[in-house]
């Protein structure tokens, strides 16, 4: 066909569809609102609301590590891990030439102490019969006051090293001394191999883990409900009920997460570091779980739209905790909301569509 001909088909054919009411094929088009899907309301179920990580903490003195302060030779071990040990029992042996010295240091300076001392106080006998100057006295009272001087710094490096200076020719003749555990508890590490050489700065020889009455440590990315009854669920099957009331608490600068730490109900014993997760076991009754985008309003003037038989409502409630996609409420007015009742999931979209039927 040639092109003028197609070109005044086409004007004929826009100008016979320049009004709707010529082109019935053509529909008028307009913004429409999409209404809310409704939801039914649950019990607390999200976990992410009803549970954290958790970890038992004790007090520092429950836990102990074996560390020389000096470079020391390991040369014996006595226990294995997992080996249960009580306060004062050997864990290895080990030879330390800096403490070993220093003993012989302290007999020697010990003996050259009590030799001037005997020497100055016969010479001063002898001064008063004007036999002996002042300055034979004076330099024997020098030499006294440099042995006592090292004697005293070899006895504070033997009791940095955990000796008695009493017992200093006792690692003279046998340089091997015991670290011993501090703590009855249970052989968690030893590191190091026989005849191995550790640095006093280096790492630790053995740790030991001791248990007593825990304290529970829990993270919540959204704080749990007041005055809910909650428990410690432990990775080894226990189950310890919590005091509700939490010893302290602090946020998170980071990421806003609320760190609580809670004392448990009854005498328990356990290790620190067991981890577990802190559960909300029973909370208000009245308390339900919602679709967060099932709020609307601002600040306490919080309401969702409930759907009740054929009555939708506006019930106001108060925000108890939160996450990304679920909500925990409270009715302000008694039996308002209860689980069976349906809500607008998108209240916003429940709100618009409402306006376009009035």
């Amino acid at each position: 066909m040639p092109r003028p001909v197609v070109l005044a088909a086409l004007l004929l054919v826009l100008s016979g569809c320049a009004a709707d009411d010529t082109c019935p094929q053509v529909q008028a088009t307009g913004p429409a609102s999409a209404a809310s899907a409704w939801v039914s309301v649950t019990p607390p179920r999200d976990l992410a609301l009803l549970q954290a990580p958790a970890r038992v903490v004790l007090a520092g003195d429950r836990e102990a590590v074996l560390q020389p302060l000096f470079r020391a030779q390991i040369v014996r071990f006595h226990v294995r891990p997992g080996d249960r040990v009580t306060a004062g029992q050997a864990v290895v042996d080990v030879i330390m030439p800096d403490v070993a010295n220093a003993a012989a240091v302290y007999r020697g300076a010990t003996r050259k102490r009590t030799a001037h001392v005997a020497r100055r106080d016969k010479l001063v006998g002898l001064r008063g019969e004007g036999l002996v100057s002042e300055g034979a006295i004076f330099e024997v009272a020098s030499l006294a006051a440099e042995s006592d001087q090292q004697v005293l710094a070899a006895a504070a490096t033997l009791r940095a090293a955990g000796v008695d200076p009493s017992h200093a020719s006792d690692l003279i003749t046998r340089p091997a001394l015991p670290l011993v555990s501090p703590i009855d508890g249970v052989v968690h590490t030893l590191q190091g191999r026989l005849g191995e050489v550790v640095e006093g700065r280096g790492a630790a020889i053995a740790t030991i883990v001791g248990t007593g009455h825990p304290r529970i440590e829990a993270r919540f990315l959204h704080a749990p409900p007041a005055d809910a009854e909650l428990q410690f669920a432990a990775v080894d099957g226990g189950v310890w009920p919590l005091v509700p009331a939490p010893l302290a608490r602090v946020v998170e600068a980071d990421d806003g997460a609320v760190t609580m730490w809670f004392d448990v109900a009854g005498d328990q014993r356990a290790s620190s570091g067991l981890r577990g997760t802190v559960e909300v076991v029973r909370g208000d009754p009245a308390v339900v779980q919602v679709p967060a985008g099932a709020l609307h309003g601002h600040g306490e003037a919080l309401a969702v739209f409930r759907r009740r038989a054929d009555e939708v409502a506006e019930v106001p409630v108060l925000l108890v905790a939160s996450s990304g996609a679920a909500a925990l409420v409270r009715p302000r007015e008694t039996d308002a909301l209860r689980p069976g009742d349906s809500v607008a999931e998108d209240a916003r979209a429940h709100a618009r569509a409402a306006r376009v039927t009035e």
